[in-house]
C-alpha cells in the first residue's frame, strides 16, 4: 500500500511534497510577514502517486499538535480518511444533475480517477456477480430436455410398421461462458480496490489472473468493449458496458499509475451544508447566556433549519438575502450563517445586516444570530459582537452575534448518518 502523508486546507505546505506532488495547483500565498510569504492548502482531498498519497483535510480537523505528530511520524488514520472520502462522495452525489454541474463548476471539484464507474460497475457486481453469458448449445444424447426443432432437422428418418422416428435425439444444454466483459469487469474492480486499499473494505472478485496488461492495451480494450455493445440486449448489462467503456476511457491518460486527483478548491460549500445537517440532528436551544445546547447523541432535533430567501428590498433593484440556516418558531428567530474560516478577525458585516433586516419579524431579544465555525476541539460558543449602547435604540436590546465552533469531525460524522433531506 502506497505511504500516507497528511496535510490540512490552511495550513502550511510541506517543500517536499510540494516538489513530489507537483502542486502547482491547490496552493495559496499568504504574507504573514513584510517579506515571508507562506504557501498553504486550499484545497480538501486526494493526490495519490504510484508510491505516495496526500491526503489534505479541512480546516480544523486536527489540532496543531496531532498535525504535527502525524508529519514527523510514519503514522496514520486510515478510518479518518474514509470518513474524508466518504463525504466528498456524499456531497457530490446528492447533487441533481443539474446542480452536480454547477456544483463540479463551482468546488472546482476534480477527479481523475473514474470513481463513478466504479461504483456502478461494483453496484453490478454486488447484485449479480462477475458478468456471464449464458450459452445454450444442442447436443446429440438422451438425457436433459430435447431439442425437436433440431431433432427432425438433423437427425435420420426411420420409418417402422408404428409410424415415423426421428435418430439420434438432439437435447439441449445451457452452459455460463466468461467472457472478456467479464475480465474487463473484475480487472475495474480489483485494481481500484487494491490501488485504493485505505478507501474501501470491500471484497474483491476472486475472478482468475489474468496476464493480459489492461493499462497498456487501453484503447483495445475501450474498442473491443464497444464493439460488443450490440450483442447484448438486457438493460442492465448494457449499463455495464457503458460503464466499463467509460472507466476505461478514463484510465487513458494514466496508463502507468500516475497523478491521481480527487480535490475540492471550495470545501466551504460542503461545511455548509454539513451544518444544516448536524443543526436539524443535534441542536436543541440557546440558554440565557447565549451558549448553545447539542445532543450529539440526538438525531431528533425539532428545529428545521434550511436557507431562506428574503424580499427586504423595495427598489427596483430588488435584492435579497440569503441567511444559510435559519428558523424560526413562537419561541426565536435564528440566522445562522456557515463560515469555513479559521477565525474571525474582524466584524462579520453580512452577519449584522442580516440581524437588522429581520429583527423585525420577531419580539424585541428573541432573535439569535451566530457564526458557524469548524474546530478540532469540542464544541465551544464565543460572542463575536455587542452592539455598544450608544448605538442601541432605547428600549430594546442590543444586537449580539455569537461565534460557534462545531467540531469538524462530528459535523462529518453526523453528516453521513444523517438522513435528512435539506
Amino acid at each position: 500500500m502506497a505511504k500516507i502523508v497528511i496535510g490540512q486546507d490552511g495550513n502550511s505546505v510541506n517543500k517536499n511534497y510540494k516538489k513530489y506532488f507537483e502542486l502547482i495547483q491547490g496552493l495559496d500565498t499568504r504574507f504573514k510577514q513584510k517579506k515571508i510569504d507562506l504557501e498553504v492548502y486550499d484545497f480538501v482531498g486526494l493526490v495519490c502517486k504510484q508510491d505516495q498519497t496526500l491526503v489534505v483535510f479541512p480546516k480544523h480537523f486536527y489540532s496543531q499538535e496531532t498535525l504535527k505528530e502525524l508529519l514527523n511520524d510514519d503514522t496514520y488514520i486510515l478510518n479518518d480518511i474514509v470518513l474524508l472520502f466518504d463525504v466528498i462522495q456524499k456531497y457530490l452525489l446528492n447533487q441533481n444533475p443539474k446542480a452536480l454541474k454547477y456544483a463540479g463548476k463551482k468546488l472546482e471539484f476534480e477527479s481523475e480517477y473514474p470513481f463513478a464507474s466504479f461504483f456502478s460497475i461494483y453496484s453490478y457486481f454486488q447484485q449479480f456477480g462477475i458478468y456471464t453469458e449464458r450459452v445454450t448449445r444442442t447436443k446429440i444424447g438422451y438425457r436433459g430436455k430435447i431439442s425437436w426443432k433440431d431433432t427432425i432437422r438433423k437427425s435420420a428418418k426411420i420409418y417402422n410398421g408404428q409410424g415415423l422416428l426421428h435418430f439420434p435425439y438432439y437435447v439441449k444444454e445451457n452452459k455460463s461462458k466468461q467472457v472478456f466483459i467479464s475480465d474487463c469487469m473484475a480487472f475495474a474492480i480489483d485494481y481500484t480496490i487494491e490501488r485504493f486499499s485505505f478507501l474501501f473494505n470491500l471484497p474483491k472478485t476472486n475472478h482468475k489472473q489474468l496476464s493480459f496488461d489492461f493499462f497498456e492495451n487501453n484503447e483495445y480494450v475501450v474498442k473491443h468493449l464497444q464493439s460488443m455493445k450490440n450483442e447484448v440486449f438486457k438493460d442492465v448489462n448494457r449499463k455495464l458496458i457503458f460503464d466499463l467503456i467509460e472507466f476505461y476511457s478514463d484510465l487513458k491518460e494514466h496508463r502507468q499509475g500516475g497523478d491521481i486527483h480527487i480535490k475540492i478548491k471550495y470545501f466551504n460549500l460542503v461545511w455548509e451544508d454539513m451544518v444544516g445537517h448536524y443543526l436539524n440532528n443535534h441542536f436543541i436551544s440557546i440558554d440565557n447566556e447565549n451558549k448553545m445546547i447539542f445532543d450529539i447523541n440526538n438525531f431528533n432535533s425539532k428545529t428545521t433549519f434550511s436557507k431562506k430567501s428574503f424580499n427586504v428590498d423595495k427598489s427596483d433593484n430588488r435584492f435579497t438575502i440569503e441567511p444559510d440556516h435559519y428558523f424560526i418558531d413562537d419561541e426565536r428567530q435564528y440566522i445562522f450563517d456557515a463560515k469555513y474560516f479559521d477565525s474571525l478577525a474582524s466584524l462579520n458585516y453580512k452577519q449584522y445586516s442580516y440581524h437588522e433586516m429581520l429583527k423585525s419579524k420577531i419580539e424585541d431579544n428573541k432573535t439569535v444570530s451566530a457564526l458557524m465555525l469548524p474546530s478540532e476541539n469540542d464544541n465551544s460558543t464565543e460572542v463575536h459582537f455587542i452592539l455598544s449602547d450608544e448605538y442601541t435604540q432605547e428600549n430594546t436590546s442590543s444586537t449580539t452575534i455569537i461565534s460557534q465552533r462545531l467540531r469538524t469531525k462530528d459535523v462529518m460524522i453526523t453528516y453521513l448518518k444523517s438522513r435528512l433531506k435539506i
